[in-house]
């Protein structure tokens, strides 16, 4: 069956992880948006990292649109099976299950309003790909940078930044104090008239493109994965690279709630491990050497000495950072990215469609 657009989230977060919601299930607000769409030619992708562990399953059925729960492909868990991130593998699992002509990628614990599936396909309809930005809500409300956000708020206690004095410094910087919670985009876009072209690494987050193009880019680069960041930013840049030019709109009328929630539990994914590498320095190598489309080769020699080189220097490790300490695992020379660069993954999503059905 085909649908106009296929949306797609990626979880592997517990039941009831909604900060100050704890007799809300953590899909609840999504389900229930989703319910409320003026747009009704979709279907809902939930790529299920704990998929076998789930302890609450709705009764899918109920829902006014098609749902597929799936558990994240036997071919892409290969971090998650080592209780790192895998957000590139859970991603790739939902592109093999979508039969949308447009892709539309969200998070968990999110809420939209009754529009937001129409305003996506009408700017689809108009030649663009738009892009939306978040406002965080904290016990059901938006949340504020004030004293009640920094001590219960996700950037505040579980942000993986280094210093903890420096950390607030920045969300001040961010947010102002008392000022809303939200995404650092829009007061750019707001500068901009409300509405922008996007560059390609503002790809991130809430996002939308065409099946097609996911697919002629072999999807998101599981080299990312084992560690979490810039792997949707990537995704941007290889579409680019891929002639999919200025697509990407931001619109300050176009956002979705994004409700705070608790990290993935650690027997789920185990927080304080070092990374393997650094993803920027892979978001680099895409771009020096065009590889737009991933999970083809195997590394080489070369390829591992430039991500190394970029890895060990500014901006991969923080500036100032002691000389004395390895910010990455044994300074990529021990076995973990060993690991990972014997490991680098090869597959074709097109093919593994194909094997689904």
């Amino acid at each position: 069956m085909s649908y106009d657009v296929s949306v797609i989230m990626p979880t592997a977060r517990h039941d009831y992880s909604i900060m100050g919601m704890k007799d809300i299930h953590y899909l609840k607000p999504t389900l229930n948006s989703l319910c409320n769409q003026s747009f009704g030619d979709f279907e809902l992708i939930i790529a299920d990292g704990i998929y076998e562990r789930r302890s609450v399953y709705h009764d899918f059925s109920k829902m006014p649109f098609d749902v597929k729960h799936v558990p994240v492909h036997p071919n892409h868990r290969f971090w998650l099976d080592r209780k790192r991130w895998a957000v590139c593998g859970t991603l790739n699992t939902g592109l093999i299950h979508a039969d949308g002509e447009l892709v539309v990628r969200i998070d968990d614990c999110s809420e939209f309003d009754e529009g937001y599936l129409q305003r996506v396909w009408d700017g689809y309809q108009s030649g663009v790909w738009p892009l939306a930005m978040h406002i965080r809500y904290l016990e059901g409300k938006p949340a504020r940078f004030d004293e009640e956000y920094r001590k219960k708020g996700y950037e505040a206690k579980y942000s993986e930044m280094i210093d903890k004095d420096r950390r607030f410094n920045i969300l001040n910087r961010m947010y102002g104090e008392g000022g809303i919670v939200r995404d650092t985009r829009f007061p750019i876009v707001e500068r901009m008239g409300g509405k922008m072209k996007a560059p390609h690494d503002w790809m991130y987050g809430y996002s939308c493109f065409t099946l097609e193009a996911a697919l002629k880019v072999n999807g998101f680069d599981e080299l990312f994965d084992g560690d979490k960041s810039l792997e949707d930013v990537d995704f941007g840049s290889r579409l680019d690279m891929a002639g999919y030019k200025d697509l990407f709109t931001l619109d300050v009328d176009h956002s979705v709630i994004e409700h705070e929630h608790e990290p993935i539990q650690e027997d789920v994914i185990e927080r304080g491990l070092k990374p393997i590498k650094c993803n920027y320095a892979l978001y680099l190598f895409n771009r020096y050497n065009m590889r737009w489309r991933a999970n083809q080769t195997k590394l080489n020699q070369v390829d591992l000495a430039m991500i190394k080189k970029e890895t060990l220097k500014v901006p991969c490790v923080p500036a100032g950072w002691d000389e004395g300490k390895q910010f990455y695992d044994e300074d990529c020379e021990g076995e973990l990215f060993k690991l990972w660069a014997e490991n680098a993954p090869v597959f074709d999503l097109r093919m593994e469609r194909f094997d689904l059905y």
